[in-house]
């Protein structure tokens, strides 16, 4: 990983442009790395500019925008972040290509102008930095800073198109893999750094083109989740699920483990918050439930809070050959911060940091059975040797996987490229 010592700051504050459709700031739920990311770097010195779209993603709706205006901007800790309209979608279906693709558009007629022109009177960023999964819109960002002559970064947060082979059924050889193929290959090899979140996708990036990457993983603002002693003990024992409810994250395999832990008369029970394309199939599963309760997505500013009533965190994903390498997930480490056992269901190596570190419990993903044993094996577990678990946790937060680490060699990289 890069150094984390700060370079000097120069006396003309260098500007950035960091494009990310689905970024949010911490009133609203959805993941907000861009924002912490952002806001860290306007302290070190950075203008920074965020481009996103107001249709929440958690949510399925409209934020801030109502037709027919196309675009506003606000002031959040000094980043100058602009919310641009896009075309709306429920399902992922041709709409949601229609979405992603009125996004470009924008970003077409917004910023290449401003990247073009601003050179004459020094208002184009130095730097731009495009955050995928939207390969699209990355692309997009790259034609614009190759057109204008501007440093590219590219941050990889989902591994498209792996993901649709991996999860989504598609074939190598379709059309819609093939050309996002192309464009991942060409933005690949035409950054300057390809920044990955998990440390398992370099290998991956490197073999399609990458010339120079960095590991910068998601990982909690230590200031928002600091540690919280364990909720006093009570008859239940709470487990707590914050996140999507979407079929990559095979939330069927915890209500079934939730059937049969009710049936044991366990003392368990289940807190799931979040919004997603499966939610509504997910309660009708879990009718008759009596120890499973749904709730609205809540802003991440809540997060803390909720995470700090529960007894453990959940984190649930689908037997897929991509998870088991490609993913970095944000509410794991918001868990680990706030020192919480955490139950995990993704094969590879995130089960595997887990059981190395003893954090908590694991299971194979899709086996109910292991995962309810699993869970009631937690809760059984002594409360200090949960306390100590919550410790080790905190320890790997501060370590490894800080958002005030990561702003830092964030930092240092983005200055190299505009050196």
């Amino acid at each position: 990983m890069l150094s984390s010592s700060f370079p000097s700051r120069s006396i003309s504050m260098p500007r950035l442009w960091l494009i990310n459709q689905f970024a949010n700031t911490p009133d609203l739920p959805g993941h907000t790395r861009q924002f912490e990311v952002a806001a860290g770097l306007v302290r070190l010195g950075w203008r920074v500019g965020v481009f996103a779209s107001d249709f929440n993603l958690t949510q399925r709706r409209y934020r801030r925008l109502h037709f027919p205006s196309l675009s506003s901007s606000e002031r959040p800790v000094g980043i100058h972040w602009t919310w641009l309209w896009v075309s709306p979608y429920r399902q992922n279906n041709w709409r949601r290509q229609l979405n992603m693709l009125s996004f470009c558009l924008h970003l077409l007629l917004r910023l290449m102008p401003a990247a073009l022109f601003g050179r004459l009177t020094s208002r184009a960023p130095n730097v731009i930095l495009a955050s995928s999964p939207q390969l699209p819109a990355a692309f997009t960002c790259l034609l614009i800073a190759r057109l204008s002559g501007l440093p590219f970064v590219l941050e990889v947060r989902d591994l498209w198109p792996q993901v649709l082979i991996d999860q989504g059924g598609k074939t190598p050889d379709s059309p819609m893999v093939r050309l996002l193929g192309w464009m991942e290959r060409q933005l690949y090899s035409n950054a300057h750094t390809v920044v990955v979140l998990a440390k398992g996708a370099e290998r991956y990036v490197r073999e399609r083109g990458a010339r120079r990457t960095a590991w910068l993983p998601n990982g909690p603002d230590l200031e928002m989740f600091s540690p919280q002693p364990l909720p006093p003990d009570q008859p239940s024992f709470t487990v707590l699920y914050a996140g999507a409810h979407g079929d990559a994250n095979a939330l069927e395999n915890v209500i079934e483990a939730a059937r049969l832990l009710e049936q044991r008369n366990s003392p368990v029970r289940f807190q799931f918050i979040g919004d997603g394309p499966e939610k509504h199939s997910l309660i009708q599963l879990a009718a008759g439930l009596k120890t499973v309760v749904f709730n609205d997505p809540v802003s991440k500013a809540e997060i803390p809070d909720r995470m700090a009533q529960a007894d453990a965190i959940l984190l649930s994903l689908r037997d897929v050959p991509l998870f088991r390498y490609g993913v970095s997930p944000n509410k794991l480490y918001d868990a680990y911060a706030i020192g919480r056992p955490v139950v995990t269901t993704v094969a590879g190596s995130i089960n595997a940091e887990v059981e190395t570190h003893r954090l908590g419990v694991t299971a194979d993903p899709s086996d109910p059975q292991a995962l309810a044993d699993a869970i009631l094996r937690l809760a059984e577990t002594p409360r200090p040797e949960r306390e100590a678990m919550a410790v080790r946790a905190t320890q790997l937060a501060h370590s490894t996987y800080s958002r005030q680490r990561i702003i830092a060699e964030y930092n240092n990289l983005l200055h190299e490229v505009n050196a």
